[in-house]
């Protein structure tokens, strides 16, 4: 016999009450009937305490009582039942924990694995499980299968054990993608484990379910119907939560301020209970010496833009530090110097420079020098022979003109070895050109007839190249008008890809591969003869694009966030030198020379690229979504089309164990304590009839003669 409240059974203790009012009870003598009192002095009657107990079945029956009632509301069950219990139909459990940045704050982590094991402990022999973890990407410790073969006594230990390994990162939370990999690995088991059946399909999310989380790979998928997710919210002990990122532009025209330090965005989380911080610079080796901290006021669910402190070395890198809110897991913001944006624009063609109205004058007008950057656009003839030499040291190669027979392998070998060609065919004649360079057999062009002018339609705005102009407010190209283009068909070619076309269907971008580069084909040109692209807002963004989607713009940032891949420099990238990585753990990290990136960004700090043109140091920090602390409300999920159980709050010391689970389960289902409160009242009324029958009246009168 065991107890679900076994401290109720201190109850028992009443049984004291009883007995002591048995003990102390009064009473008045036996009464005597005498047959003349007149003569008699009136007095009180004499009482005496009774030191002996009287009615002893009486007492005992009292004391039973409240014995069995204390007993009811311990809730008494027999643990020997469970063996009898009829197992259970198998279930398949997907345990989803989640190791992203923001379960870095204070009790999180501990939380959480607490509740995993509780949900390990629940599991039956029947059952399937799977356990998962995710941050940018999903992780599995102990698959369905691996669960399969452990030994029935072993699984709980062994995944239990699995779990003490892991520990939150710094990484984004991509809990989209978390939750249809855990529904497809439970559909996957049932596919491939076809011997047991199941009643239960289940997902336990075990998260601290932030704002932050990103949720679009659940918008295009179809949770499965028979599939229930269980989110068990972990809550942090304090809600302020205030986070600090550096203010950028990519706005290479925008002008320079040299007095201007780094812009700071400081954002205060909506349900904040603070409103002062400060912001420092760190005191340690990278940052020199720290400045006085400046007072920060920032308002719950606000966001103010603050200069930087100032600091006496501001050509080095250095750590920004906030202090004041209740989490300090996102607040350090790694600055690296600015690096000088140098490029160069080789332009291939036969443009008069001082002519207003050619493509060479709009292409040298696009590329100005501005803050932090300095450009140079060459022309060259098509006429001239260009080597290898020429075109090592140019960003991006421009060709408006038909080169001459050996230029084009060189352009060819630039392509391969992973740079960007942009060819604009200003005549039909240039189709050969493209033939030659994209590897294109029987690739028939010609000039195309338009009555008026053609328009862009049917924009690929999934391409990186033309991905900026995605949003509605910056993608509307109707105003731009084509007086002339030159028709090619590249149907039949693989490595062809339309990026635009025009609005009587003809291709207007094209993007062929060449090798690990890119041969980019506009079959209009900007000059004011072919059109007035080179007039519209859209113009310099796209040259700028192009020159980002080539690694030019990338490789020179100096600002990522965890887990964004690093461009490599791309003149060394094809060398066959190794790259090496210096991390801020004090580690080194080889880069992928044949991917031309660099990808164990796993944690915040300063990096330096080391390579043959010289150390290039780089900073990483924590994604500003990682800050978004506050709770996603469930309709979000729900209304995906996933059915939800309950949510359920993991508050510290209340949340029950696997054991205690079971417990409550089992006392559920025997119910001992309406018998205890039967036997209680049929005591009970045995207890009133002993006792009006041992306080009747005598049937004659005392000292009546007879």
């Amino acid at each position: 016999m065991s107890f679900l409240y076994p401290l109720l059974l201190a109850g028992i203790a009443g049984v004291a009450f009883p007995i002591v009012l048995h003990m102390i009870r009064r009473h008045t003598r036996k009464r005597v009937i005498f047959s003349s009192l007149m003569f008699l002095r009136t007095t009180a009657p004499r009482l005496r305490n009774r030191s002996r107990l009287e009615h002893i079945p009486l007492l005992l029956l009292r004391c039973l009582v409240l014995c069995l009632l204390a007993f009811a509301f311990a809730r008494p069950f027999l643990p020997q039942s469970v063996a009898a219990k009829k197992p259970q139909p198998g279930r398949r459990i997907a345990l989803l924990l989640d190791t992203s940045a923001s379960m870095r704050r204070a009790g999180l982590w501990d939380q959480a694995v607490e509740e995993a094991r509780s949900v390990l402990g629940d599991a039956s022999p029947s059952d399937r499980v799977c356990v998962m973890t995710f941050d940018q990407g999903t992780q599995t410790l102990v698959g369905f299968e691996q669960w399969g073969t452990m030994e029935l006594p072993q699984r709980v230990s062994l995944a239990t054990r699995s779990l003490s390994q892991v520990s939150p990162g710094w990484g984004p939370t991509n809990l989209g993608q978390a939750l249809v990999a855990a529904a497809e690995a439970i559909e996957d088991d049932e596919i491939n484990d076809g011997q047991q059946a199941v009643t239960e399909r289940k997902v336990v999310l075990i998260s601290d379910l932030q704002r932050g989380s990103n949720l679009d790979a659940l918008a295009a998928y179809e949770w499965p119907e028979q599939t229930e997710l269980e989110v068990k919210t972990i809550p942090p002990k304090g809600t302020t939560n205030a986070s600090l990122q550096l203010v950028t532009t990519r706005d290479p025209l925008a002008p320079a301020r040299q007095d201007d330090g780094p812009q700071i965005r400081i954002t205060n989380s909506p349900d904040a209970t603070k409103d002062r911080f400060q912001l420092r610079w760190a005191n340690d080796a990278n940052a020199g010496t720290s400045a006085e901290p400046t007072d920060v006021y920032v308002p719950p669910g606000h966001s103010i833009v603050v200069q930087a402190p100032a600091r006496p070395d501001s050509a080095r890198a250095g750590r920004l530090v906030l202090t004041g809110d209740d989490h300090d897991f996102d607040n350090s913001l790694y600055l690296a110097p600015a690096l000088e944006q140098q490029v160069s624009i080789l332009y291939v063609g036969g443009d008069d420079a001082n002519d207003v109205k050619a493509m060479f004058y709009y292409l040298r007008q696009a590329f100005r020098d501005a803050r932090g950057w300095s450009s140079q656009v060459l022309p060259r003839p098509g006429s001239s022979i260009l080597n290898d030499a020429d075109l090592d040291s140019a960003d991006l190669v421009v060709v408006t003109e038909a080169p001459v027979q050996g230029s084009i392998a060189a352009l060819r070998r630039y392509c391969e070895s992973g740079r960007t060609v942009l060819l604009v065919m200003k005549s039909a004649e240039l189709g050969a050109v493209v033939s030659a360079l994209g590897g294109i057999q029987d690739l028939q062009t010609q000039e195309a007839d338009v009555a008026r002018y053609a328009m862009l339609d049917s924009i690929d705005f999934q391409h990186p190249l033309l991905a900026s102009f995605s949003d509605p407010r910056f993608g509307d190209f109707t105003h731009i008008h084509f007086w002339k283009y030159r028709r090619i068909d590249p149907t039949g070619h693989p490595q062809a890809r339309v990026l635009a076309k025009f609005d009587s269907g003809d291709p207007a971008w094209l993007e062929i591969a060449v090798g690990r580069g890119t041969l980019l084909v506009w079959t209009s040109g900007w000059h004011p003869s072919d059109s007035d692209l080179a007039l519209s807002s859209k113009f310099v963004p796209l040259l700028y694009s192009i020159l980002e989607h080539g690694g030019t713009l990338a490789e020179r940032q100096s600002q990522y966030f965890t887990g964004d891949p690093v461009p490599a420099p791309v003149r060394t990238a094809g060398a066959g030198t190794g790259l090496q990585v210096h991390k801020p753990d004090d580690s080194r990290a080889d880069v992928d020379v044949d991917r031309r990136v660099f990808t164990q960004t796993d944690l915040p700090g300063i990096y330096t690229m080391e390579s043959p043109a010289g150390p290039r140091p780089f900073a990483v920090n924590l994604s500003p979504n990682e800050s978004r602390t506050e709770p996603i409300p469930i309709e979000e999920i729900e209304k995906m089309g996933i059915a939800l159980k309950p949510v359920s709050d993991v508050t510290p010391g209340t949340a029950l164990t696997a054991r205690q689970s079971s417990f409550a389960q089992m006392e559920s289902e025997q119910k001992l304590w309406r018998w205890v409160l039967v036997a209680a009242l049929v005591i009970l009324l045995i207890e009133i009839w002993l006792g009006g029958w041992l306080t009747r009246p005598a049937t004659g009168s005392e000292g009546e003669s007879p």
